[in-house]
């Protein structure tokens, strides 16, 4: 019975107890709608007095808070609800008895529902708010790049804006514009380093253009951010180079910033490609970056609000303002500086911890206008920057502000420039050597960078800057202060008045105008003079008197110019203390010598060849600077060691031809810097080590850059003030003094060091504590870098290294031979290793887990090395080691026997129980464990952005999912996050590159290469993990380039369906012959991605089903280049159907070496590919047509498609029919292409249908080379009208070597060419080329005439259109001499394989009763291949004005030609002359026409048979002078029977011949018979082989030649 009464119970339980509930709400309907009501007005009457609150915070520009907005969003949401309820309620009632039951049940909602929305108001009503909103603070960002800088609200925006405009492709140029100061140096600054944070370009470089742009300043600037080295000394030279650098891969992005334009910058001529790069430009002029510059989008920026303005003064003020009766006034000083970046900075450091007076007195400047008409804006900053001048701590420090404006050139000012002036006026009080000098000028450098005055220059520590502005500024205070003349701009130099002139104590003139100074100038107060020309090519005129007035001189500086030699009155400056001739080329200045106070002396980058001997007459002498003097050959002996007061001497990249001590007295050696007791800093280049004397002591060095050895090279950027490259013999050489510099040298460089065996130890037993790059090369001794024995267990080495290389280390074992302090190494940010053959490993776990600052890690070319990291006994236990936190960049190449990056060996210990060192681990008792991957899960480089892997074997690069267990694996593998360049090269056992989830995480990826990987058969392995698949669906979310070049056996990207690569936009896919299909799709729902369907091969996928290259499952949005080549089994490369959106913005696409395509594009693909420019098809055996147009698709086509290519080029198809297989007429249209080129298709019988020759109103470009066209246009079915062709654009149209041609059109038709300047028709079987409109094809001879094949003229013209602008014609014809006379434009006529006797043929060409001038322009005509030529222009005709103008005239294989031109023939502008293989020539020229080449530079005359003469004599006196005014060239080859130059006793003058060749001239004995004159020549060339000779002159030279080679009884 229990259980029946349970089970009652239960079922009571669960039926009563809820039907009672659901009739309560039944029951009590009315009285819980009613409450709801009552309720609901209640929270109304809440909601609007919260509402009337907030509606007043915001009038106050107050911020809402969160907690208030959350309470409105609920008490929306439950009026909702109620409403709801109440709605439904009032809905009228049925009193059908069927709705009985819905009824009740609707009463028992609403019941409900009400009341739970009463519980909720009643939530809501007790919550009350004592605020609900507040006053927000101003945002601000400090970067930790540059501790002024904040980001402001008021420019958020705009960086945004620009940032956007930065990532779009579309835009090239973005200007930013404002006033002075307003902060665009600093913003554009502060975005260059957002974008190289966030990776949006690879390269930034920023240059100052300044208001005197120097263009090869601004080149250099750019090319030392891209690592570009000029080997070009022009501008346009430099111009080519550095655009070739911003264009060469089209995969870098390259943001270059041009800060400070003053006035339009021609790009083109810096070399700054518009399409190749970003552009940022910056201004204070709008217009200029807008207008005349080109800008696409340009932000302005404006002065900051008044409350950022305070927030920045403020800031910047430090804990000054806190008192509140200084604030207020701080307050005023703010807004006195109107917002401006430049004033709040300047004022607000020079007003910092200043008393309240001062603060005073500061507002009352900054409020005083400006004395001169200038803008107010303008008025605030000049008195904000006197202000900070005027509160520099001390005199010294205002006067060297000032003067450091004085002394910037263009852009930056160099430390080195400014002490060499400093030192030479006493600049600095209580100073007396020039260490001590350069450690005051850095302090005040220091302060003024400190005061926002000074700034640092980009890249280098050398050199420092000064804002255009505050320059300005400073040379106004100058002048007011000082009545300093400073001439800078590049208007002519003008000099001022008398009176003036006689108060000035500083002069400083930079002007490429100025070429002379004047005879005198009255300065008795100047100090400092220094004239900047520019101008090396001219000799810069001095006179003798021009130093008389200014006897006080003390420095004189006289930099790029010619300098022929010192003016007499330099003599008369006895207070000269800095004398600088740099960048000059210099003649005689033995005069300095007696300048006997001189104390310093520079010659930078001057050409001379010796240093006068007087110099070591300069007994006061503390600094020589001879740097970079590349031509100086001499120092004479015994100078340098009379310099006994010498302090600095610089001879870097110069002198290099030092004596050997005792040996003669030629030259210096470096024996004499004994006698130097005072040296304190030496850079000197040594080639050879026995130059050394034996007991030479370096141990007063403080600052050094020592070359010793032939293999260093000198142009290599040095920041280091301590430098030290070695190659010795014997490491005996080292006890010569080198040694002692060890302690406290920077920067070591060694090569060889024979009898070296460790670097620590045996070079510096305290391990080079201050030595921040060391680089060890050519060593066949050294086993460790450091050797422990001597060191005591705690001695840390190289704590401060920064860069560590080395190479060629054949019998390098290992870093060290015993365990190292952690420390050591600590600071080493870049590590080579190149070709050390016994290396095993790179580093121990010890020394690896201190390698905290590594960024760069490159080894290559260590043949038996099995790891880069060993573990050591107890060491790395953890999982996940982070071994290179900061690792940027990592390359492992030709490292064949690599198995992974970290060992996975615990301990390696010997049998005896010792360790065995780094360089003994035996690799070969490692036991394997089965695939080991290159990284396995220990090693983490969180930051590696570049990976580059070259001929490594490893199977696998990333322990790949299968190795994980199941159960436990996440998605999570933070190794490679943020790479961004990986390529793989090489690798011989490599299946697949990186499992599908390891892909998953490199969302940073751009760059994607993988080539020569032989047994690669897929990119992407998909992990086997179950039921599902990983199949990720966007693949490298970033990536942008993707190139797959020499895969052999690659059958596939991956395994998957619908995938998306979003970004990429170059792709290149090179011999994979076994691809068919880049992402492999199933055929059936029934197949899956199993692990059998992995190892399915190639022919198999055939068989299953053929699939095109890219097929619907993935998609390429962005892709806008794509590369196809040496895909031999390639039939298909489209799919029928598109992923959305996939090829849209594809612009270029290349298909090359395809033998088995058949097509590219088909009709219902072409609208997809609207963005196509380029398509570029060759060497595809079978691919009969380009474009396919046919089916009922295309019938019905109603809208024409204009599709956007604008350049098809097709090479090498010999199967192609036809371009288009059918006419597109109404279809598609090809409007804008602008190139066509078409080579060695030989089965192509026509070029274009009708409708598209028609429309090509944009083509530029035509070439049609070695095909099997009859004809270019084909005639269009049921033509009846006369065709007409016009090509309003085109300016270059060949047509070579089509044998077969025979119609341009083959209807009745013109055609119009009114832009083409180039024309070439050659090897097309005589064809006529030209014909009037006149020629007419009579409607009822047409059909007769197409059946038979009758050719036509090529071009049919109206009367008078013929090419009126034509310049260059080339022609291999016979039928053209008759249009001649209309081609008044042609400047150069080439002419080759015709059958013509004469070429300008005077019946045919000349009017006789109007002799016009036919060909006015023609300046270069070349003959050849002519073999019926016998005159250019016959003898008995008129003089021809063809030639008159002639400046190039080249006549090749002409057997029959008799002579060149008649003797009325006159050359007057002919500059060069080249004859060649012309055998029917006796002579070349008449005398009379010989005198006619006044102009000539250049004569070639070369395998002529039977020419005996060059000039050949007429009826004139023999007494004759003819001269070659300009010739400086004469070529004589090969002339079996030349005599002489001319067998009559003319005389002959050559003023300006330096070069003469006769090579195989065997009757040649003399050069002339008359008188002679080579003023110039000093060499004649008769071989090749033997080089040049010269025997007193050029009769005498020839004739000793002769003698020499051909004079037989001399032999």
């Amino acid at each position: 019975m229990e259980i029946p009464i349970s089970i009652a119970a239960k079922i009571a339980e669960y039926t009563v107890e809820p039907v009672g509930q659901w009739l309560c709400y039944s029951f009590h309907f009315s009285t819980n709608i009613e409450n709801m009501k009552n309720r609901v007005m209640e929270l109304k009457a809440a909601r609007d007095r919260v509402q009337h609150r907030v509606i007043e915070a915001i009038n106050n520009v107050e911020e809402i808070e969160v907690d208030v907005n959350m309470w409105l969003a609920k008490v929306d949401d439950i009026l909702r609800k109620a409403e709801e309820v109440l709605d439904d309620e009032e809905k009228p009632k049925t009193s059908s008895s069927k709705m009985a039951c819905p009824n009740l049940k609707q009463r028992h909602k609403h019941s409900k529902k009400a009341k739970k929305i009463v519980h909720e108001i009643d939530e809501l009503t007790n919550r009350t708010f004592d605020k609900v909103a507040y006053r927000p603070a101003l945002k601000e960002l400090v970067t930790t790049t540059n501790m002024d800088y904040m980001m402001f609200e008021s420019r958020s925006s705009i960086v945004e804006e620009l940032m956007e405009a930065l990532g779009d492709a579309n835009i090239n140029m973005i200007a930013v514009w404002g006033m002075a100061g307003v902060g665009k140096s600093t913003l554009i600054r502060e975005v260059a380093l957002e974008v190289k944070k966030k990776k949006l370009f690879d390269e930034v470089a920023l240059a100052n253009v300044t208001q005197k742009p120097d263009l090869l300043r601004i080149q250099g600037e750019i090319a030392d951010k891209l690592d570009l080295k000029f080997d070009k000394e022009t501008l346009s030279g430099r111009a080519v180079l550095l655009r070739a650098r911003l264009t060469r891969d089209k995969n870098t992005k390259t943001l270059v910033i041009l800060d400070d334009i003053w006035r339009r910058l021609d790009l083109n001529e810096i070399g700054i490609p518009y399409d190749g790069c970003k552009i940022v430009v910056t201004s204070r002029n709008r217009d200029i970056l807008s207008s005349e510059m080109g800008a696409q989008k340009d932000f302005g920026l404006e002065v900051l609000p008044k409350e950022e303005a305070w927030c920045l003064f403020e800031k910047l003020s430090g804990d000054c303002l806190k008192e509140s009766y200084l604030q207020s006034k701080a307050m005023e000083v703010s807004i006195a500086c109107v917002g401006l970046p430049l004033a709040l900075v300047t004022v607000a450091k020079a007003l910092k911890n200043k008393r309240f007076f001062e603060w005073e007195d500061a507002l009352q400047q900054l409020r005083r206008p400006f004395p001169q008409n200038q803008k107010r804006m303008q008025e605030v900053i000049y008195s904000a920057i006197k202000l900070s001048y005027s509160h520099l701590e001390s005199p010294e420090l205002q006067s060297f502000f000032l003067f450091c404006a004085q002394n910037q050139v263009f852009s930056t000012v160099h430390y080195q420039d400014l002490l060499k002036k400093c030192f030479g006026l006493r600049l600095f009080r209580g100073i007396g050597t020039l260490e001590e000098a350069r450690n005051r000028l850095y302090t005040l450098v220091r302060s003024l960078k400190d005061s926002s005055l000074l700034l640092d220059a980009p890249d280098t520590s050398q050199y420092f800057r000064m804002h255009d502005l505050t320059r300005d500024v400073a040379l106004l205070i100058a002048l007011e202060t000082q009545n300093v003349l400073t001439m800078k701009e590049e208007d002519l130099v003008e000099w001022p008045d008398e009176d003036n002139m006689k108060i000035c104590p500083t002069i400083s003139v930079f002007s490429r105008y100025i070429h002379e100074l004047p005879d005198k100038l009255e300065c008795p107060e100047l100090r400092c003079l220094y004239v900047f020309a520019n101008d090396k090519e001219g000799s810069f005129k001095i006179s003798d008197t021009f130093f008389n007035g200014m006897r006080k001189l003390k420095v004189l500086d006289l930099t790029y110019m010619q300098i022929s030699s010192l003016p007499s009155s330099l003599k008369l400056l006895t207070n000269l203390r800095t004398l600088c001739l740099d960048q000059c080329v210099l003649g005689d200045i033995a005069m300095i010598g007696e300048m006997k106070i001189l104390e310093i002396l520079s010659l930078i980058r001057s050409e001379f060849k010796q240093l006068p001997r007087e110099i070591g007459l300069l007994t006061h002498l503390r600094m020589l600077d001879l740097s970079n003097c590349e031509k100086l050959q001499v120092i004479p002996a015994n100078v340098l060691s009379r310099l006994i007061l010498l302090e600095e001497l610089y001879v870097g990249n110069s002198f290099t031809q030092w004596e050997v001590e005792g040996l003669n007295n030629e030259r210096a050696s470096l024996a004499e810097l004994k006698h130097l007791s005072r040296l304190s800093t030496l850079e000197v280049h040594i080639p050879d080590a026995n130059m050394m004397p034996k007991d030479l002591l370096f141990e007063k060095l403080k600052r050094y850059k020592i070359f010793i050895g032939d293999v260093w090279d000198w142009s290599d950027a040095h920041e280091n003030s301590r430098v030290l490259k070695l190659k010795l013999n014997t490491c005996n050489q080292l006890e010569s003094g080198i040694k002692m510099l060890f302690n406290g040298i920077e920067d070591l460089c060694l090569d060889e060091l024979n009898g070296v065996k460790s670097i620590v130890h045996q070079l510096d037993m305290k391990g080079f504590q201050q030595l921040k790059r060391l680089h060890v090369q050519n060593n066949a001794e050294i086993k460790y870098i450091i050797h422990s024995r001597g060191l005591v267990i705690d001695d840390v080495v190289f704590p401060a290294l920064k860069i560590f290389s080395l190479k060629n280390m054949i019998n390098l074992e290992g870093m060290c031979d015993a365990q190292l302090p952690l420390t050591s190494f600590r600071d080493i940010r870049i590590m080579k290793v190149e070709h050390c053959e016994k290396l095993k490993f790179v580093f121990s776990s010890s020394i690896a887990k201190g390698l905290s600052q590594l960024q760069e890690l490159e080894i290559k070319e260590c043949n038996i090395m099995r790891a880069i990291v060993v573990k050591e006994d107890g060491e790395l236990e953890d999982r996940d080691v982070i071994l290179f936190p900061q690792l940027r960049h990592l390359k492992l190449q030709y490292l064949p026997m690599l198995g992974s990056f970290l060992s996975t060996q615990n301990s390696i210990i010997a049998d005896v129980g010792e360790i065995i060192h780094e360089g003994e681990l035996d690799f070969q008792e490692i036991p394997h464990t089965g695939i080991q991957p290159l990284f396995n899960e220990e090693v983490v480089f969180p930051n590696l952005e570049t990976l580059e892997l070259s001929s490594i074997q490893s199977e696998e690069i990333l322990l790949h999912n299968q190795h994980r267990a199941t159960s436990s694996f996440k998605l999570t593998d933070p190794r490679f996050q943020n790479l961004r360049g990986l390529k793989v090269k090489g690798s011989g056992n490599l299946k697949y590159l990186l499992s599908s989830s390891t892909a998953t995480f490199m969302v940073q990826l751009k760059y994607l290469n993988i080539e020569d990987c032989k047994v690669m058969e897929e990119v992407l392995l998909t992990e086997d993990l179950g039921e599902e698949e990983i199949i990720p669906k966007v693949l490298f979310p970033r990536l942008e380039d993707l190139n797959l070049k020499d895969l052999p056996v690659l059958k596939r990207f991956c395994v998957g369906s619908n995938i998306k690569f979003p970004s990429l936009q170059y792709m290149v896919i090179e011999k994979c012959p076994k691809l068919e299909s880049f992402i492999f799709k199933t055929v059936s729902s029934d197949m899956t991605l199993s692990k059998e369907l992995r190892e399915v091969n190639s022919e198999e996928i055939s068989q299953i089903a053929m699939q095109p290259l890219f097929n619907e499952e993935v998609a390429f949005p962005n892709l806008e280049t794509l590369i196809i080549s040496h895909m031999p089994n390639l039939k298909i490369i489209w799919h029928d159907k598109f992923a959305p959106g996939s090829f849209t913005k594809l612009q270029s696409m290349t298909v090359q070496f395809c033998e088995n395509l058949a097509n590219t594009f088909r009709v219902n693909m072409l609208s997809r590919f609207q963005s196509l420019e380029s398509l570029v098809v060759h060497n595809c055996d079978l691919l009969e047509e380009i474009f396919e147009i046919q089916g009922q698709e295309v019938m019905e086509t109603r809208a024409i498609t204009i599709t956007q290519l604008k350049k098809l080029f097709m090479r090498r198809l010999p199967k192609l029919k036809r371009v288009w297989n059918k006419d597109p007429k109404g279809t598609f249209s090809f409007q804008n292409l602008q190139q066509i080129e078409v080579g060695e298709c030989e089965s192509l019988k026509s070029l274009f249908p009708t409708s598209v020759a028609r429309c090509l109103k944009q083509l530029e470009d035509l070439r049609i080379v070695e095909c099997g066209i009859e004809e270019i246009i084909e005639q269009e079915e049921g033509a009846k009208e006369d065709a007409r062709f016009v090509f309003p654009k085109l300016t270059l149209f060949m047509l070579r070597n089509l044998s077969k041609l025979k119609w341009f059109y083959r209807g009745v038709h013109t055609s119009e060419w009114p832009l083409l300047k180039t024309l070439e028709v050659s090897g097309s079987n005589e064809i006529q080329i030209f014909a009037s409109k006149n020629y007419r094809i009579q409607e009822q001879d047409e059909q007769i005439q197409l059946e038979t094949s009758i050719q036509q003229p090529l071009f049919l013209v109206e009367e008078g259109t013929l090419f009126p602008n034509l310049e260059v014609l080339r022609l291999a014809v016979s039928n053209w001499i008759t249009f001649l006379k209309r081609l008044h434009s042609l400047e150069k006529l080439f002419v080759n394989s015709s059958s013509w006797e004469e070429i300008f043929p005077y019946k045919e060409l000349f009017d006789m009763e109007n002799h016009a001038t036919i060909l006015p322009k023609l300046r270069e005509l070349e003959l050849s291949e002519l073999p019926m030529l016998t005159h250019l222009w016959k003898e008995d005709t008129q003089p021809s004005p063809t030639f008159h103008n002639l400046e190039n005239l080249k006549v090749l294989i002409c057997d029959k030609l008799k002579n060149l031109v008649p003797s009325s023939v006159s050359f007057q502008n002919l500059t060069n002359l080249e004859i060649c293989k012309c055998h029917g020539l006796i002579n070349l020229v008449t005398s009379s026409t010989a005198k006619s080449l006044v102009q000539l530079k250049k004569m070639s005359v070369s395998e002529c048979e039977r020419i005996t003469e060059v000039v050949t004599g007429e009826r004139g006196e023999a007494s004759e002078v003819i001269t070659f005014t300009q010739l400086t060239y004469l070529k004589l080859d090969c002339l079996l029977n030349l005599s002489s130059f001319c067998s009559i006793s003319y005389s002959f003058e050559f003023p300006s011949l330096e070069e003469v060749i006769v090579r195989q001239c065997p009757e040649m004995k003399t050069f002339s018979h008359g008188a002679l004159g080579t003023p110039k020549l000093e060499r004649v060339q008769a071989t090749q082989e033997d080089g040049w000779h010269w025997k007193a002159n050029l009769n005498t030279t020839i004739h000793w030649l002769w003698e020499s080679k051909y004079n037989t009884t001399t032999q």
